[in-house]
């Protein structure tokens, strides 16, 4: 495949307006033992990457349950991390979740 490098990044083909990126394209970007794992787990399906801006929202929700875990209010997460204190009552609330396993119709 080849892709062109811009900053570091490799530059996939488009195909189907889609970007595409061959085994060697993903063992490039990722280290063959972590793309032996996405393959292995993944292979074959089309996925939805996360932006940035996703991991952004997840750092910031970590340092959230930290701050919980150190004995913070909800009151005192608002203030210090900037937003309301409905948003970290349902950050902890989430914190407290356990994931479901989820079924493929």
């Amino acid at each position: 495949m080849g892709g062109d490098k811009v900053s570091g990044a490799v530059m996939f083909p488009d195909i189907e307006g889609r970007r595409a990126m061959s085994a060697e394209g993903l063992i490039n970007v990722l280290g063959r033992e972590a793309a032996e794992r996405l393959m292995y787990c993944w292979g074959g399906t089309r996925v939805s990457v996360p932006d940035l801006d996703e991991l952004q929202k997840l750092k910031l929700r970590e340092r959230i349950i930290k701050a919980y875990e150190r004995g913070a209010t909800p009151a005192q997460v608002a203030e210090r991390f900037g937003i309301s204190v409905r948003t970290a009552q349902r950050i902890r609330s989430f914190a407290n979740y356990v994931e479901r396993d989820t079924e493929i119709m």
